[in-house]
């Protein structure tokens, strides 16, 4: 059975995804004739073209440059840089303009950027200007995401089932114009109303401009493969709307073809799903690590033998789980690219932040160190669920093995390892292998800042090319961190994140806040920690997201322990991952939020040190 794969819009542009290259290689390995394309990557060179633009009715300065801008994000055309870092080279829209003025503001020669890296960020923000405008004709496209929104705590199906149908209803002709950069050189965006009113005749409706295009590019796939079986990894729910959409014309075009969805999204939203209206779309779904999964489907197995998957029968949803025992991480081979057009992913340098800028820019291989967590300790994980608790390592010598392969297939020689948190034991493993084959490679991943992380492994870390770290500080205090069993202090984090800095390694923090029983002094000490670390130079970039309580928690099913109460939920046989709950805080969760991430943005980019965190919280109450 001839199996396609697909990444759907919208994810990060600068390297593939993933699932399908894995996922081709390990159907191939079995034997079977697996195919692979990035609808997210074709859907943005769509519209960051001179053609995608014109529907945009933008003015010709857009369109004249727009070919030139990506040849030069995509490395193409290096030589470009000198034109591109001077201003005046590029039509400037909001973005841009922001940029200027902060730099009029701080005097800071954009942080002391090179000439190539000047160019890199503002031609990224030129990007962000058009991207602003195609959020005007498409309020669900962004960046990295796609009607999110529809999405996100999803308890009913009906939702977005109605937007998917109304994108898919006739079109009627209107197409707004957005941007225009003639006014003395200040560009002007338009509300979306205006634009609509503007322009009559472009033939596309604005809201389906996007569908259009996913549709025409899922044709052209299919065309030129001709699979029986057509596989979408849903990693987050920015990815279920352009999914659900590429399956949707599939099933009007060549209904024979069978889907199956998976993924981040299915794995964690859809473990009790009973609505069966998913399934005028999708013929399967499935739950967990794939490879079992889309094997017994592309072998045409009988239900009996599926291996955690849904199907819809005579109208009611059946659950099929063989029992088999998940194959063996270490058994893997490496990942194919063929069918990914690598010479045309394209960076982004949109903060001025070099941690932050990893993920967006740079071609990253992403591999997989070890299936799981070796932890899989923290109370607001989710620690029942298989991409947590299932802590299945590969050996280091298996790892450098796939990432010779890997080096050989691309060309490319950085990886991120997108482990849960990578294992203090087999990172000095792979760092003994790696230097004992003298592997030319920089790499990065997302640690634990733990005592095993000890200076003498972030040594060697260093010298067998770990470049940057990510890890969670979350609340930055003492109690909190016992509470949720982090399984670290701020002290021990703090000498970890020292050896680091010494070690030449960058780092980024991810924090937490609105954590149950997390007080208002505890949220300022929080702030205060991050400042200190980020003053002294120690932490260089770091992030605050807000708690949400998960169904898949230990929070969750021991609420009370946690000081919380849980709330009724919504209950329609879709989607259930975020539980709402009272807290009973006492404070503005959202106001708190707004000053955290606004202090730490200044941080990050060397000002604001001076400011007391309280004064800092006390501009948004």
């Amino acid at each position: 059975m001839k199996t396609l794969l697909l990444t759907p819009p919208l994810l990060q542009p600068n390297t593939p995804y993933a699932a399908t290259p894995i996922l081709t290689a390990w159907l191939r390995f079995c034997g079977h004739d697996a195919v692979q394309a990035d609808l997210s990557l074709e859907l943005l060179l769509k519209l960051f073209s001179a053609d995608g633009l014109s529907h945009l009715n933008l003015d010709d300065e857009y369109r004249a440059v727009i070919g030139d801008v990506m040849e030069f994000l995509q490395d193409k055309n290096p030589s470009l840089a000198k034109r591109f870092a001077k201003r005046g080279a590029l039509p400037e829209g909001t973005h841009l303009v922001r940029a200027y003025e902060q730099e009029e503001q701080f005097g800071w020669d954009f942080r002391g950027l090179d000439r190539h890296d000047r160019a890199r960020h503002l031609c990224s923000l030129f990007l962000d200007d058009i991207a602003e405008a195609a959020a005007l004709i498409d309020p669900h496209f962004g960046f990295s995401r796609y009607a999110e929104h529809l999405a996100s705590s999803l308890p009913n199906f009906g939702k977005i089932q109605e937007a998917l149908e109304r994108q898919g209803r006739a079109r009627s002709p209107s197409a707004p114009s957005v941007l225009n950069s003639k006014a003395g050189g200040t560009p002007a965006i338009r509300s979306a109303d205006a634009g609509t009113a503007a322009i009559c005749t472009a033939g596309v409706p604005p809201a389906l401009l996007f569908f259009q295009w996913l549709e025409e590019l899922t044709d052209a796939q299919i065309q030129k493969y001709s699979p029986q079986l057509v596989g979408i990894t849903v990693p987050f729910p920015g990815c279920l709307f352009g999914a659900l959409a590429i399956a949707r014309r599939i099933k009007q075009t060549r209904p024979e073809i069978r889907i199956v969805l998976g993924g981040g999204y299915a794995n964690t939203e859809l473990r009790e799903l009973t609505d069966p209206a998913i399934f005028e779309t999708v013929d399967f779904i499935t739950l967990d690590s794939g490879m079992l999964p889309l094997l017994r489907i592309a072998e045409g197995a009988e239900p009996a033998n599926f291996v955690r998957t849904f199907v819809r029968e005579n109208g009611v949803v059946c659950f099929y789980d063989s029992g088999e025992t998940p194959v063996a991480h270490d058994t893997l081979p490496p990942p194919v690219y063929d069918g990914l057009p690598l010479d045309r992913y394209f960076g982004l340098f949109e903060v001025l932040n070099p941690v932050t800028r990893l993920w967006s820019d740079g071609r990253w291989n992403k591999l997989v160190l070890a299936h799981g967590c070796n932890w899989k300790r923290c109370a607001f994980c989710d620690t029942t669920i298989d991409y947590i608790c299932r802590y299945d390592p590969a050996r280091p010598s298996t790892v450098c093995d796939w990432m010779e392969s890997v080096i050989a297939a691309t060309g490319f020689n950085g990886f991120h390892f997108v482990d849960e948190a990578l294992p203090p034991a087999l990172l000095a493993g792979l760092c003994d292998e790696i230097l004992r084959r003298e592997l030319n490679v920089e790499w990065w991943g997302n640690i634990r800042f733990e005592k095993r992380l000890t200076k003498e492994l972030i040594e060697k870390m260093a010298d067998a090319g770990c470049i940057a770290v990510t890890g969670g500080l979350e609340t930055c205090c003492d109690r909190t961190l016992k509470l949720m069993n982090k399984g670290i202090t701020v002290a021990g984090a703090e000498e970890v994140l020292v050896n680091l800095s010494v070690a030449g390694i960058m780092t980024h923090a991810y924090l937490m806040y609105g954590f149950p029983t997390q007080t208002l002094d505890e949220t300022f000490q929080g702030l205060e920690t991050v400042r200190r670390l980020m003053e002294e130079g120690v932490l260089h970039s770091a992030y605050w997201h807000r708690f949400a309580l998960t169904a898949h928690s230990e929070i969750a099913r021991e609420p009370e322990r946690f000081g919380i109460k849980l709330l009724p939920e919504t209950s329609g046989g879709f989607a259930r991952n975020e539980i709402p709950f009272d807290g009973q805080f006492g404070y503005d969760l959202a106001a708190i939020g707004e000053a955290l991430r606004t202090a730490t943005y200044n941080y990050q980019h060397g000002t604001g040190f001076d400011v007391r965190v309280t004064d800092w919280l006390n501009k948004f109450f």
